[in-house]
């Protein structure tokens, strides 16, 4: 299978009928596998990723500054499969830092995150891909079901999100998908795909709750991930990227949730996440230790929504939704110096750029905007005044 990494379909000429479109291929896309200290686990990532039967793919692996013995290993990865790309950080940057890194190396239209510790299932790429093509509501990423896996033995084989959502009828939006065929003379996607998959999609709407996969479970749109990827305090964040992308790109452009699993969570006692599978009123990890980079990566939303909001308001969101989904994303802002500020992170941020961001959505409309904020009366007035 070695050979098949980062091969592109191949158009043969002259274009006969019968045969493909000359200039006309599937889309590439780049699996960056993240690494740290997970060496025992690498290989068998990297294995789940050759067997894909997607017909188009790269894999770009990120050695983040491994204290194990992840560099022997890659050693090895790469001189049997020489197409596999690596970079290698030291020291460690962390969840964003690795995922910045993987991304400047990445060429793909479309891109998975794939932890070093779980695994692709052989349909994985291809379930994504087929979804996204038969779409026609161009969402910025789909997230696909996951097995979790314990030891050798899968215990679960539904992620809590996704059974959340699977339940109610919530996201069901009919005449949405057209199944994609392939090209003339093509022969992805094969008969083995199943196209009955678009009848069990949900559209997930924008809003602040977790409704997906963990990271090995999504696959993005690229050009949706570089909408966000330039905020400056993003490399600060040691974990939670995936949060903050997830909550970024569907605030904005929505996503999809497939009701298929197409990869494994491995659970062995040192996830960052996950203490143990998933068991119904009990919680599988420890609050105290994700909650502090989770309530970061939700903020950093909320900011970067402000601060770029030139990109989006009258640019495929008008002004008056825009202000709507900030308000569904809002969130108290532990650094407030006033009990107003310290209940909203989107009232602090406007009134701190309220010059700035005036022009943009109207001055009027801002001031209101600020009252149903709960800013004081008195702030907006002065703000009104230029003050």
């Amino acid at each position: 299978m070695d050979d098949i990494v980062g091969e592109t379909l191949q158009v043969r000429e002259p274009v006969h009928e019968g045969e493909g479109l000359r200039g006309v291929g599937l889309p590439l896309v780049s699996i960056i596998v993240i690494n740290y200290n997970y060496g025992r686990f690498l290989p068998a990532a990297i294995d789940s990723v050759l067997r894909q039967t997607y017909p188009r793919i790269e894999i770009i692996i990120v050695e983040n500054g491994s204290t194990d013995d992840s560099a022997d290993v890659l050693r090895g990865i790469l001189a049997r499969a020489p197409a596999v790309k690596s970079v290698e950080l030291m020291p460690n940057r962390g969840q964003s830092g690795a995922v910045i890194a993987g991304l400047a190396e990445a060429r793909g239209a479309y891109v998975v995150f794939l932890d070093a510790d779980d695994l692709l299932l052989p349909h994985c790429v291809a379930t994504h891909i087929y979804v996204h093509l038969s779409l026609r509501e161009h969402v910025g990423f789909s997230s696909g079901d996951m097995l979790q896996l314990v030891g050798d033995q899968v215990v679960l084989g539904t992620e809590e999100a996704f059974n959340r959502t699977m339940q109610t009828r919530k996201g069901v939006r009919r005449g949405l998908v057209r199944p994609f065929r392939p090209f003339v003379g093509d022969s992805w996607p094969g008969a083995d795909l199943d196209e009955e998959i678009l009848e069990r999609l949900r559209f997930v709407a924008p809003g602040p709750n977790w409704l997906w996969s963990p990271t090995s479970g999504n696959c993005f749109r690229r050009d949706a991930l570089d909408l966000f990827l330039d905020k400056p305090e993003l490399p600060s964040l040691i974990t939670g990227s995936d949060l903050y992308l997830l909550l970024c790109v569907n605030a904005i452009s929505g996503s999809v949730l497939i009701d298929e699993a197409v990869a494994v969570y491995r659970i062995h006692g040192r996830n960052q996440f996950s203490n143990r599978a998933q068991l119904s009123h009990v919680v599988c990890y420890d609050p105290a230790r994700t909650s502090g980079m989770d309530q970061q990566a939700r903020a950093y939303v909320v900011e970067h929504l402000i601060e770029r909001a030139e990109r989006f308001v009258g640019r495929g969101w008008d002004k008056v939704q825009y202000l709507g989904l900030l308000r569904r994303l809002d969130r108290p802002n532990p650094d407030g110096e006033t009990p107003w500020s310290r209940r909203s992170l989107v009232a602090t941020g406007f009134v701190r750029r309220f010059e700035e961001l005036a022009p943009l959505f109207g001055r009027w409309i801002l001031l209101g905007f600020l009252v149903l904020q709960g800013v004081p009366l008195s702030k907006v007035a002065r703000l009104a005044s230029g003050k």
